[in-house]
């Protein structure tokens, strides 16, 4: 069986930019301890949010994962802490654990490329990041805990591969291997909205971003499943009260 990526319609549809800051104005991700031994990171999603700040921070990084309309956003808690001082629960480093050590390294030596590497090394950070808390499966409703569901993780990751797709519940009782009654309670559950709402506002979330880049509205009606630009302004008006071409002006 093939594997199952469950991250990369997530972050192709919604860009996930991180640079590495000489300072910590506009910084929401820290790497603490010291050179030999880091003892955690700090990833503060809600800016407002309140982190008791035990020392200063070795590396200090700018995430930006998009506005509250981001389901990137809208699926992380208040702050994301990770320890980095202990081995994972297999004996050895974690993917984070691994690339925050790398990172201060680099910050910490002057040497050629090192802003192109750094910056390369935290937008991988933030994708672990990401990953851990899939792997985690704390979060108890929306994105992440539909990912880390064992049955409902191969319907969200088919509707965020196809959004063009005309799905029916049908189709989703057939990939989750779940009775029809038994998908659609689960489902509600875990992510918050029915099947269908959450096609399509997914649909409609991708859309809004593409528009906001530039794309035209037929080009995105035909790609997130609409039969017209005309059916596609409809749903978009409907979802933000404004048209595409209003919502692209006051960009």
């Amino acid at each position: 069986m093939s594997h199952l990526d469950r991250l990369s319609s997530l972050l192709s549809n919604f860009e996930v930019k991180a640079e590495c800051l000489l300072s910590s104005e506009g910084a929401n991700l820290f790497i603490y301890g010291d050179q030999t031994c880091l003892d955690k990171l700090v990833l503060v999603v809600e800016p407002n949010t309140l982190v008791p700040i035990e020392s200063e921070p070795l590396v200090c990084i700018h995430v930006d994962i998009g506005d509250n309309k981001n389901p990137l956003h809208q699926a992380m808690p208040e702050y994301v802490e990770i320890d980095l001082k202990h081995p994972n629960e297999f004996g050895g480093k974690s993917n984070v654990q691994g690339i925050a050590h790398l990172i201060v390294t680099e910050a910490s030596m002057s040497r050629c490329g090192a802003r192109f590497a750094l910056d390369r090394l935290c937008d991988l950070l933030v994708v672990n990041i990401l990953r851990h808390q899939i792997a985690e499966g704390k979060i108890e409703t929306g994105i992440f805990a539909g990912l880390a569901h064992p049955k409902l993780r191969h319907v969200v990751v088919a509707i965020h591969d196809n959004p063009h797709y005309p799905w029916k519940i049908e189709d989703f009782v057939e990939i989750a291997a779940m009775s029809r009654s038994q998908f659609m309670a689960v489902f509600n559950k875990v992510l918050g909205y029915s099947p269908i709402t959450y096609v399509r506002l997914w649909r409609m979330t991708a859309a809004r971003l593409a528009i906001l880049n530039g794309k035209r509205v037929k080009e995105v009606a035909n790609k997130y499943g609409y039969a017209s630009g005309d059916a596609f302004c409809r749903a978009f008006v409907s979802t933000y009260g404004v048209s595409p071409t209003q919502m692209s002006r006051q960009h």
